[in-house]
């Protein structure tokens, strides 16, 4: 699995979420030790969302006190709404461990790109901080997963004050050359009832909500830039062609995509890494390893494709809480995006890199996990049967159906399971 040459992509990258699920360093550290054996060179740092904010910075302590836990946890992933956990949650990462991690990325020649999401996805920094909401409404850090209403109070020059030291903060620590600001999913229900945000909408002489949501992103974006800071946004956050930001694709934003590929074509600088190929959550019954290892990033409609500086596997953790659901998930697909993003069209088939894979997995992994490819490429039956006992039943079945066999296969579990 040794890349020779120049890689086609300068952005190799994959993202871990640990909002929804804290892991700690050890579980980094190595996720980053197969980056480096992979040739992957950037690590996206998810360290915030609705479910927990996962770094304790002196100057805001309810960070750690308050955004940091959460009283329950929703099971099964977005699928079973109304089974929880009640177990109180709770995961955050020292000044010292943050650096710690950065000190070892930087030995194997890694990027560490923090996200703070924003406005939406920031129930856990509005819980902490309850003057950053509309209406300053005091409220819980959840342990639901979804799209949630509690979105930043945009109307509010102290909102966007309070944003810019945080960030500010983040980069400081991160020594951060980009930044990712998310921008995705935002719902704005809470600002279209919020006389702060229509009294901001009219004092700037906005149309409505969304144009107050691009001023507040733009805003985000200029002070980044004033800090030589490159902004990442989701292709969803985008507003209108920006050049000035890093386009993340992750979903078509209609049936033709209408809105992302004229960003690329335009000289949009853009990550590729689509759901529906590269999320490294979804069980292979939903996205089989195949389709991943032969994914072409190009999307169809692409005539600038040089505006593509690279490829990122994303791993949500919803149904994720451990190291072994991690290697399970990511360390095959992490393999086959290493092949397409240094090899691009000319990487070999599929055959071929499987075989080699499963000759260099523990070398490459610390174990072998000798996934079957009846799990990693199931039939067209076994995919539709399954995936709907994933999306309705249980969002670990397949996991927990390899955890079987493997233990009775060799009698002793993983070194890196849960």
């Amino acid at each position: 699995m040794t890349k020779t040459g120049t890689a086609k992509y300068a952005y190799r990258g994959i993202m871990l979420d640990e909002a929804r699920h804290f892991f700690g360093v050890d579980v980094v550290k190595n996720l980053l030790d197969i980056m480096g054996r992979l040739g992957l060179n950037k690590f996206h740092w998810h360290i915030a969302d609705d479910q927990g904010f996962r770094i304790d910075l002196p100057d805001f302590p309810k960070l750690k006190e308050i955004a940091s836990k959460r009283s329950y946890t929703m099971l099964g992933g977005f699928y079973k709404k109304n089974i929880r956990d009640d177990t109180a949650y709770e995961g955050c990462y020292s000044i010292k461990e943050v650096e710690e991690v950065l000190a070892y990325a930087n030995s194997l020649g890694i990027e560490v790109i923090p996200e703070l999401d924003m406005p939406g996805h920031s129930t856990a920094l509005i819980a902490a901080y309850p003057e950053l909401g509309c209406g300053g409404k005091q409220i819980e850090v959840t342990g639901n997963f979804g799209i949630l209403e509690n979105t930043l109070c945009m109307g509010k020059d102290s909102t966007l004050e309070f944003m810019k030291k945080l960030i500010g903060q983040l980069c400081d620590l991160f020594k951060a050359k980009t930044f990712h600001v998310g921008f995705d999913e935002v719902l704005l229900s809470h600002n279209k009832a919020c006389p702060e945000c229509q009294a901001k909408i009219k004092e700037l002489g906005l149309r409505d909500e969304v144009a107050l949501k691009i001023y507040f992103k733009n805003q985000i974006r200029d002070y980044l830039k004033s800090r030589d800071v490159q902004p990442v946004v989701y292709n969803d956050g985008m507003g209108g062609f920006d050049p000035e930001v890093i386009c993340f694709y992750w979903r078509f934003l209609d049936k033709n995509d209408t809105a992302t590929i004229p960003w690329v074509d335009q000289g949009q600088p853009s990550i590729i890494g689509p759901y529906y190929a590269l999320y490294m959550d979804y069980p292979y019954a939903r996205t089989p390893l195949k389709k991943t290892y032969n994914f072409n990033p190009v999307l169809n409609g692409i005539h600038h494709p040089e505006n593509i500086i690279g490829l990122e596997a994303p791993l949500w953790t919803e149904s994720v809480e451990g190291p072994g659901k991690i290697a399970f998930n990511c360390y095959y697909r992490m393999a086959a995006l290493a092949e397409i993003a240094w090899y691009g069209e000319e990487r070999r088939p599929y055959k071929e890199f499987m075989a080699d894979l499963r000759a260099n997995e523990e070398k490459l992994f610390g174990l072998k996990l000798n996934i079957p490819e009846s799990i990693l490429n199931p039939n067209a039956f076994s995919r539709m049967k399954n995936s709907k006992t994933y999306n309705f039943k249980d969002a670990n079945w397949e996991y927990k159906s390899y955890e079987a066999s493997f233990f009775a296969r060799t009698a002793a579990p993983p070194a890196s399971s849960e």
